[in-house]
């Protein structure tokens, strides 16, 4: 009786530890702008590309390189699903870009990518790599 009751206690400290951590990474996800450092196992250096994501309307919005993207996600548990991604359609004046933004768009639209946290920045794996790798920083508070 003993056993089974610090069993319950094991199972139920960590069932609340899951909780916690999830409502940790939705939290860190939000108040931040996602910049893209590597997508594919390329080096993005400079990239214009970037992310921010509203958890109360599980929405987000960017660049991707020269055009502003949204659409949905959904993050549950260690998976985050992108749904109905939309860009503006304004042509990139480098060829290089475009590619680059056109391939960023194929990356989401109705992709789904283990996540996975750690430190400032956030993976978004696929298979076991890293398809997409983006750095956090905090979101500077516009005047009006």
């Amino acid at each position: 009786m003993i056993r089974l009751t610090a069993m319950l206690l094991v199972l139920l400290a960590n069932t609340c530890n899951q909780q916690k951590a999830v409502k940790q990474q939705i939290s860190s996800i939000q108040d931040k702008r996602w910049s893209l450092v590597n997508m594919n196992g390329t080096v993005q250096e400079r990239s214009p590309i970037w992310l921010e994501f509203d958890t109360a309307t599980h929405r987000f919005s960017g660049n991707g390189g020269c055009n502003k993207v949204g659409g949905e996600y959904e993050l549950e548990g260690n998976e985050i699903s992108f749904g109905k991604v939309m860009s503006t359609r304004m042509a990139c004046m480098d060829a290089q870009a475009n590619e680059r933004e056109s391939a960023f768009l194929r990356m989401l639209s109705d992709r789904t990518y283990t996540v996975k946290f750690e430190g400032q920045q956030i993976q978004f794996r696929d298979s076991g790599r890293i398809a997409m790798l983006f750095e956090g920083f905090k979101k500077v508070a516009v005047k009006k």
